[in-house]
């Protein structure tokens, strides 16, 4: 039993440590095109390592058109109730496109080492596009009771596998699957 909860906090850790083992290059084109890669380019001399912050995503800076000023009431300041929803919402949004990519990244690897096979990627790639769909901006906004809660829980980076409840779900299968096997011995 300890060697399966051993083997559990492995598997953890190694999936959390893998983004830091990653290296992103940059480098500009002759045409003065700022480019970013996982391998700098055989035919470019300049590329240069890139620091990456883990769990940072930087904020675009938007320029928006200076709005007419108004002096009624409605065009008021939003009350802060709604602009921290509006606020959430973007960050979960912002987090749950990165843990995408980096779950689509997983999937690729495991499927390229055999560790799954192309049927199994297939259904994980289709249900992340599924995920991808059900996860909105709108969605995010209008949500209540236990929606509101895993947009919540997305918004501070926890990831889509714990807000939905599928890593405790596994986890509970496998601590299970463990009790089970300790009991025929």
């Amino acid at each position: 039993m300890l060697g399966r909860q051993m083997l559990l906090l492995f598997l953890l850790c190694s999936v959390l440590c893998a983004p830091a083992l990653s290296q992103v290059y940059t480098w500009v084109d002759e045409n003065g095109q700022k480019h970013f890669g996982s391998q700098p380019p055989a035919s470019q001399r300049g590329a240069e390592s890139v620091s990456i912050i883990q769990g940072y995503v930087a904020e675009r800076q938007a320029s928006a058109p200076a709005a007419p000023a108004q002096n009624t009431a409605a065009s008021a300041a939003p009350s802060p109730g709604t602009l921290s929803k509006q606020e959430m919402c973007k960050s979960a949004l912002r987090w749950t496109a990165s843990d995408l990519e980096n779950l689509k990244e997983l999937a690729e690897a495991r499927k390229e080492a055999g560790r799954i096979t192309a049927a199994e990627y297939a259904e994980g790639q289709k249900n992340l596009a599924g995920v991808e769909e059900r996860i909105t901006r709108q969605g995010c906004l209008t949500s209540s009771g236990e929606d509101r809660q895993r947009y919540e829980c997305l918004s501070k980076g926890a990831g889509v596998l714990v807000c939905s409840g599928l890593a405790a779900a596994a986890m509970e299968e496998a601590t299970d699957e463990a009790r089970m096997r300790a009991q025929k011995r």
